[in-house]
């Protein structure tokens, strides 16, 4: 009886993608408003704070996702034609998931 072989992570990639959505979290909902830490806030023009290191850092993760998973693909025989295809498909369903959220105009579960 053979074991079921589990499929190799990037440790590294998974712990920055575990601290970017921790940090995304806690900047979208710092609790209070009026009382926020300042490196939680986004930054003047000519400053950076980490708040303003989210969105790039996300970026980054998806882009390094994206290459390991698209090579992984073609290595095992996918196509170019099924990978234009997957990604369009997930497209349509990310979007009509947009669009289904947007449809109730006082938000999921509002009074």
């Amino acid at each position: 009886m053979t074991t079921p072989t589990l499929p190799r992570r990037l440790v590294p990639l998974d712990a920055f993608r575990g601290a970017t959505v921790a940090l995304m979290i806690l900047v979208n909902n710092p609790g209070s408003y009026s009382i926020r830490y300042p490196a939680l806030r986004h930054a003047a023009w000519n400053g950076r704070t980490i708040t303003d290191m989210v969105f790039p850092f996300f970026l980054w993760i998806m882009g390094m996702a994206m290459t390991f998973s698209l090579a992984k693909r073609l290595s095992s025989g996918a196509t170019g034609q099924s990978l234009i295809l997957h990604a369009l498909n997930r497209s349509a369903i990310i979007f009509a998931l947009g669009l289904l959220i947007n449809a109730f105009p006082f938000g999921v579960g509002a009074p």
